[in-house]
């Protein structure tokens, strides 16, 4: 039930920010990432917090602190084409996952200048995955 729930105010959550066009939550810049269900073949739309990062958008898949994987997440895991649309413009990205001193690096400056992720991390039993979204060549 918990679940349920969760789930149902994070897609209420998703649906305000999309249709007030809101750039920025809780301080941060956003992104909206559209990925294609792994299951459904539904596109489905998340708005996420993000940093800049060279040509790349870096994001965590925090899933707002539950104890689960996001399914944007899960999609571009299993070979979903994604897209980050950002002030309207959209760009093909791919999905890959940060690890070693680099992850360490960008969780620093992730939790620095976009959002508290540790707070998030303290309360699951799962790592939080730091992504990157690379623009694909066209």
């Amino acid at each position: 039930m918990r679940r349920r729930a969760f789930v149902l105010v994070n897609r209420v959550a998703n649906v305000v920010v999309r249709r007030l066009g809101l750039r920025r939550f809780r301080g941060g810049d956003l992104l909206l990432l559209t990925t294609v269900g792994r299951r459904t073949g539904q596109p489905r739309t998340t708005p996420l917090l993000y940093l800049a990062e060279q040509d790349r958008w870096i994001v965590v898949a925090s899933n707002g602190g539950a104890d689960w994987e996001p399914g944007w997440w899960l999609n571009l895991r299993a070979g979903s084409p994604g897209t980050v649309k950002i002030n309207g413009t959209a760009t093909p990205v791919s999905g890959t996952e940060i690890d070693g001193p680099e992850r360490e690096e960008m969780w620093a400056r992730l939790n620095a200048d976009v959002f508290d992720y540790e707070s998030y991390q303290r309360k699951v039993s799962r790592r939080l995955a730091v992504v990157a979204l690379a623009p694909v060549p066209a």
